[in-house]
């Protein structure tokens, strides 16, 4: 099942980068914004002195900060009209165009360790955690004319190359493979309109081939959802969290039976931090429905461009255990980390205000952080 997963996933990419050979060709991304190419102003065009507010640092670093802000002055305020109201360049629907324009591909490196590196018979003890490669891609859909819009993405990841501590007998073909599919709807902000609260629901489907220190096939799916409000033009608060919809049975112990297990449950609050150069950062807290294993988790999720095209991500999350420290406890640990490139099929990589680039998908493709999994 999941090398047939794997086959359309490659299938998916290979679309994706064929359908690209334009480079967008209907848009550009010029100056903070997306453009249709035959409106896209010549260099010679720039108008500094009506894209930088009053700030000594943007003059010292001349038009550097001014192209990758989006026209940011000093004080944070949008070029979009006089005095910031926010109601000129960069809110008209031009900005999203099509499917191919809002779709990014991912290739990085994760590590993790979850549930399935754990046993409890005969004695409770934590095995290794795994590393990996992974890549994927998320898809942001127009549904008509709504500002609702849907997504679709997917990853794929590789891990434990050479092998892992199996009982009784290491497998020749131990090799752990992990696919996740995300879909679903969301709606973002646009700060610069007066639109300030973004929202989405998706539906995680998790696949593992050789999971855990058993070397597990496990299915699990779950339902996730977040709600922000954008504070101004730099800053976003919220929450997010995750129900299980579905349980697998897998075998974590050296003797015993099978154990149940599902995605967790989580709930969390996160701030959210758009940077000058068009970066962001999510900070976020949370618990889980399961005080006594998982009692609460810490994590941090960013981007930071590195052209409009291509943006450098890292992420990680920590679930600090229910138990005291010893054995108990570091059984019941589980982390994730990750980091690697994102390129941007529509040169989407600079995030002019917290809201993002209009069409791009709002939530990230579920990975071993944002599913957690427990018994």
């Amino acid at each position: 099942m999941l090398k047939t997963v794997f086959q359309f996933f490659v299938m998916g990419l290979t679309v994706l980068v064929a359908a690209n050979s334009s480079q967008a060709a209907s848009f550009e991304y010029l100056y903070g914004q997306l453009r249709p190419t035959a409106e896209a102003a010549p260099i010679s065009a720039i108008e500094p002195s009506a894209w930088v507010e009053e700030s000594d640092d943007q003059v010292a670093l001349a038009s550097f900060f001014d192209r990758i802000s989006g026209g940011k002055g000093g004080d944070g305020k949008d070029d979009g009209g006089k005095d910031g109201d926010g109601k000129g360049k960069g809110c008209g629907d031009e900005c999203v165009g099509n499917w191919r324009d809002n779709t990014e591909v991912w290739i990085g490196a994760d590590a993790y360790k979850s549930f399935g590196d754990q046993t409890t018979s005969p004695l409770p003890t934590t095995f290794t955690n795994s590393f990996g490669a992974v890549g994927g891609f998320n898809t942001g859909l127009a549904l008509g004319d709504l500002r609702m819009r849907a997504q679709v993405g997917a990853s794929y990841g590789a891990y434990d190359w050479k092998g892992r501590t199996q009982i009784p007998v290491a497998k020749s073909d131990s090799l752990e493979q992990q696919a996740y599919v995300t879909m679903g709807l969301y709606k973002r902000s646009d700060v610069c309109c007066g639109e300030r609260i973004s929202w989405g629901v998706v539906y995680d489907q998790f696949f593992g081939h050789q999971w855990g220190w058993r070397g597990n096939e496990v299915y699990l799916s779950q339902i996730r959802g977040m709600a922000g409000y954008a504070i101004n033009e730099c800053n976003e608060v919220g929450v997010w969290g995750t129900f299980h919809t579905t349980h697998d049975s897998v075998s974590v112990n050296v003797i015993g039976p099978l154990a149940t297990v599902r995605a967790m449950n989580q709930a969390n609050a996160y701030w959210k931090h758009n940077w000058a150069f068009g970066a962001n950062s999510t900070i976020y807290m949370g618990a889980f429905d399961q005080a006594d294993i998982a009692s609460w988790q810490f994590g941090m999720l960013n981007t930071a461009p590195l052209s409009h095209s291509v943006s450098l991500y890292g992420n990680f999350n920590y679930v600090v255990p229910g138990s005291a420290t010893g054995l108990v406890g570091a059984r019941e640990e589980q982390w994730n980390a990750s980091v690697g490139l994102v390129y941007y099929m529509g040169a989407k990589a600079v995030n002019s205000t917290v809201s993002g680039n209009k069409g791009l998908a709002l939530l990230p493709v579920a990975n071993n952080g944002s599913l957690l999994i427990t018994n």
